[in-house]
């Protein structure tokens, strides 16, 4: 199985290695530059680059490579027809980064100025998705969960807060119904180990009322309550999503070109920051591509990873696994606190010279080899809107 389940550290200012042109292939890719805390800095080029010359420098080599737009996503128009060229582009170079999700699901200039998602997803508001969701019981959540009840019986003059479909008694069921089954959800696990971490299959709605519960309280001057943070839609297999969706986000040439052609798994991540992902390999290389907002990514290679998965492990006395598969226990507790001072700690066991760091930014795409350990992290305000999607593949 891929990673089975299922960051706020900002980007620390270090140079960057920018590849110009796919002639720049041709040098010594991966001559590093150490920056302050020691970290090493990923190989990165623009877009487009060659089928061949990814195969070279970056699949068959086993080394991760970030590739950045031509343009920003705000500019990218879609190219339905990206597949039908495949044959011609297999051995010149790969389609400009465009996912039509990067500007169909996302709007960069948004009233308060800020990433919000567009009423384009509103139509799939019933889709069942999985959701993460940390610290249940936290005054965020609880405020959230008022908001929704308040919100499901205002009149439409006695709520400045609703969402725009909230006069309608089908929206006005839903809130509550959420409203009721986030309630049960956290009641049922308050006494449990489970009272850090909760799973959840609920609709996609309840992220989009989410996110406009954020957005009213970033435009008030004296917000009633912190935002919510935390809830997380991870690893959600793009098979699970109606088709109008999965044609949003079409399998880049890399994926389905460079190597066998064989597609592991795929899935999308989205939600409000911080997002969080534990110290894990992938059984298949990875392309991740940022949808919205920015992650921080800090990796390493497969024996000097997992070396220190299973330091930290051990400092435990657990049993170490194999770190493909993640169990609750690495997304709470002192499992994660540990993992997490290793990886991400400026002076922990991880912050040597063999840690990679990575910043990807909507647009960006970064292929992770076979075996290389990561994290993830998102970083940004809380509260905001964080989107990725990735394919495993061979």
């Amino acid at each position: 199985m891929p990673w089975s389940m299922k960051g706020k550290s900002p980007p620390s200012s270090r140079p960057t290695r920018l590849l110009a042109s796919t002639r720049h292939l041709r040098q010594p890719l991966f001559t590093f530059t150490h920056h302050a805390r020691n970290l090493k800095t990923v190989a990165e080029t623009v877009a487009p680059i060659s089928i061949e010359d990814f195969r070279r420098v970056a699949f068959q080599a086993q080394r991760p490579l970030l590739i950045r737009p031509s343009s920003k996503p705000s500019t990218l128009s879609p190219c339905p027809n990206q597949q039908n060229d495949a044959n011609t582009q297999t051995n010149t170079s790969t389609s400009p980064t465009i996912l039509p999700a990067l500007t169909k699901w996302f709007n960069s200039s948004s009233t308060f100025g800020k990433t919000s998602l567009t009423p384009y997803l509103d139509n799939f508001r019933s889709t069942i998705l999985p959701y993460e969701l940390s610290f249940p019981n936290s005054a965020q959540v609880l405020g959230f969960m008022s908001w929704l009840q308040r919100s499901s019986s205002s009149s439409p003059t006695a709520s400045s807060d609703s969402h725009p479909d909230s006069n309608s008694s089908s929206d006005s069921q839903s809130r509550l119904a959420l409203a009721h089954l986030l309630k049960n959800y956290i009641t049922h696990h308050s006494s449990s180990s489970s009272s850090e971490f909760l799973i959840l299959d609920l609709p996609l709605h309840l992220l989009l009322l989410a996110h406009h519960y954020n957005m009213f309280l970033s435009s008030s001057q004296t917000p009633p309550n912190p935002p919510l943070t935390n809830l997380y839609i991870a690893q959600a297999p793009l098979s699970h999503l109606p088709s109008p969706l999965r044609s949003d986000l079409p399998t880049p040439l890399l994926v389905s070109h460079a190597g066998r052609g064989d597609i592991y798994s795929s899935s999308i991540w989205l939600g409000l920051q911080p997002t969080y992902t534990p110290w894990h390999r992938d059984p298949n290389p990875n392309l991740f591509c940022q949808l919205c907002g920015t992650k921080v990514l800090r990796l390493m290679a497969p024996k000097r990873g997992e070396a220190l998965f299973r330091g930290v492990m051990a400092s435990l006395a657990v049993a170490a696994g194999s770190g493909k598969i993640r169990g609750e226990e690495m997304m709470k507790g002192e499992q994660r606190r540990a993992l997490e001072r290793a990886v991400w700690a400026g002076d922990g066991e991880g912050a040597d010279d063999m840690m990679y760091e990575v910043t990807v930014q909507a647009g960006d795409m970064l292929f992770m080899p076979l075996g290389w350990w990561h994290s993830v992290k998102s970083a940004g305000e809380e509260g905001g809107i964080n989107g990725s999607v990735n394919w495993w593949f061979r």
